[in-house]
């Protein structure tokens, strides 16, 4: 029981820098990437990704359900909603709200002259870089940042990121090549991105374990669409 609670301690620090109720539209279409998550075979929660366009805006709605059990009984439970909008290819607003196992946090951001103005329950407020990109992994700027945002507590990440090498991913009924990348410094990851930088997978090590994502539904049009 004792590595499973430890798992669950991880589970908490890298995907929740993946994050609730910004000015989306009212209504969004179904998800563009719907992922199983997994700690080894098992499924331990659902990630999901959905876009929506109105005007010039991108709406991104990010939703995290994770559950750790031992038998009948949850060990640890993990909820993050993500709210983010998008303009001319930078974030101008960011809302969160997350339940780690019974502690919440809560980040909202909006840009401003100075930069992106961040506030958050754990981090207070402050001014980040304009055109920082936020840790929900689908935009494929991720690859090339330095800093990223952490959208559960709402702090400025530090991290190096470099190509690691081609793998294979099954996503939308076929088998795709995909280039991994590894992530150091603050964060300790490996993303999954298609030839079209779509974003396919975040694995990391947790006592000895892979905890990673299986696609079981994309939209490569709405995909594409949104990243463009």
């Amino acid at each position: 029981m004792k590595s499973l609670l430890q798992i669950a301690s991880a589970l908490a620090i890298v995907l929740p820098v993946l994050g609730a109720e910004a000015a989306a539209p009212a209504t969004s279409p179904g998800p563009a990437l719907s992922f199983r998550v997994e700690r080894g075979s098992d499924p331990i929660g659902t990630h999901t990704v959905s876009f929506t366009r109105k005007g010039d805006d991108l709406h991104v709605a990010i939703d995290i359900e994770l559950a750790v059990s031992f038998g009948p009984i949850t060990l640890f439970r993990y909820e993050h909603r993500n709210r983010e909008t998008w303009r001319d290819g930078r974030l101008v607003a960011l809302e969160t709200a997350t339940n780690d196992d019974g502690t919440e946090y809560r980040v909202s951001a909006k840009a401003t002259e100075e930069g992106l103005e961040v506030t958050s329950s754990a981090n207070g407020t402050f001014i980040a870089p304009a055109e920082i990109i936020p840790t929900s992994y689908w935009h494929p700027a991720t690859v090339s940042q330095t800093q990223l945002l952490d959208t559960q507590k709402g702090r400025i990440l530090n991290i190096d990121i470099a190509p690691a090498g081609m793998r294979e991913a099954a996503a939308g009924g076929e088998t795709l090549p995909v280039r991994e990348y590894e992530m150091t410094g603050d964060l300790k990851l490996k993303l999954w991105y298609s030839p079209k930088m779509e974003w396919l997978n975040v694995i990391f090590r947790a006592r000895g374990e892979d905890v990673d994502y299986r696609v079981v539904r994309i939209d490569r049009q709405e995909l594409q669409v949104a990243l463009q």
